[in-house]
């Protein structure tokens, strides 16, 4: 089914990710091996290897979010190497179109992309979660906090049968269950679908009990009234203890697997899902945006296989890498502020990027 310089081509790709993933792979955990000694050494004592040890529970999803760079210099060494051997050259003059030489790299950045997806991501939730409960345990066992608790504001959003409620507080606790100094404020909905306030609910704190919050010395306001003291009392809510617990979790902690779970929890508790549906379509499209990142690589040095020269490679991967780093960026951002849907924000840079090396191999190979 596949010819000799199909795999061929395969392997010389497949060796020149392997020393890609190792180099970056090196530099991202000395980077982070001495920013995990600055931010948590300087707090507990830790030994050189606990440092290590630390950094190396958080490697996985660190090399995932570094994959599309992994890819695309992966592909520039080999073809550079190729290029060197002067095996790209006689390639095309014995007659092998570029898309035969692409074939088994785009090929090879798929299933990258799809094992990454499947497998590493899991692996990396599950390590990045032992990571964050073994610096717990370092900080306790100082007697410190990890400022696990001080998640910072937090905004949820909850649908009711007569509007939704808009809950507030200035942080969430470390039992993942409780508010402290929380504002519930009730809205009505009109025939017209505008939004009126019924009532704001303050208390010192609340914790969620069984389909209910229990609110500690809650106060109520009604519009154009006085304060009345309510005392210690429960409101119903949907909210249940996992839904609350999950948006304390950020995207990158839940793998693959469990999102689909999560946003279906969010959504039944009438929270925004926004940023687990995000991820969702972020991991799906990871095979297209490694193919991108392919192409990408196969364009430029196709161009670029008359100069030869080793700068001439580094820049346009340099140039290539940052372009696609930053318009992923982009459409995320646009995604995550609710200007485009999930699915747009993933799949646009992927796919335009991708018709775009096509597009540039083709008039490659006509020129």
């Amino acid at each position: 089914m596949f010819g000799r310089l199909w795999r061929y081509i395969f392997i010389q790709t497949l060796i020149g990710l392997i020393g890609a993933a190792l180099i970056i792979t090196a530099v991202i955990m000395l980077i982070d091996f001495v920013e995990t000694s600055r931010d948590i050494g300087t707090r507990v004592g830790i030994s050189a290897f606990q440092a290590l040890h630390l950094s190396m529970l958080k490697v996985p999803l660190l090399v995932q979010d570094t994959l599309p760079f992994i890819v695309l210099f992966g592909v520039l060494f080999t073809f550079f190497r190729l290029n060197r051997r002067s095996e790209l050259i006689v390639m095309r003059a014995s007659g092998y179109s570029a898309w035969r030489i692409l074939a088994p790299v785009a090929i090879l950045a798929a299933l990258t992309g799809a094992v990454s997806t499947l497998a590493l991501n899991p692996l990396g939730a599950a390590s990045n979660a032992r990571f964050e409960a073994t610096r717990e345990a370092l900080f306790e066992g100082e007697g410190q906090s990890s400022g696990a608790d001080q998640s910072g504001p937090v905004w949820l959003r909850e649908t009711t049968a007569t509007g939704y409620t808009m809950i507030t507080a200035q942080q969430q606790g470390a039992d993942d269950a409780s508010l402290t100094q929380p504002v519930f404020r009730q809205y009505v909905l009109s025939e017209t679908g505008a939004p009126t306030l019924d009532r704001r609910i303050t208390a010192d704190e609340a914790e969620l009990n069984g389909g209910f919050w229990s609110l500690l010395n809650a106060v109520e306001y009604a519009p154009g009234g006085q304060a009345v003291a309510l005392g210690d009392v429960a409101l119903p809510t949907n909210v249940g203890r996992q839904a609350l617990f999950e948006r304390a979790r950020s995207p990158g902690a839940v793998s693959f697997w469990q999102l689909p779970a999560v946003i279906n929890s969010a959504r039944d508790a009438g929270l925004s899902s926004l940023a687990y549906e995000l991820r969702w379509h972020g991991l799906l499209a990871q095979p297209l945006m490694l193919v991108a990142a392919a192409l990408m690589g196969i364009a430029a040095t196709l161009r670029l296989h008359r100069l030869g020269g080793a700068a001439a490679f580094a820049v346009a991967g340099a140039t290539a890498g940052f372009i696609l780093y930053f318009s992923q960026e982009l459409m995320l951002g646009l995604g995550a502020s609710g200007a485009i849907t999930p699915p747009t924000a993933a799949w646009t840079t992927p796919a335009l990027f991708s018709l775009a090396g096509l597009f540039f191999i083709a008039a490659t190979e006509d020129g």
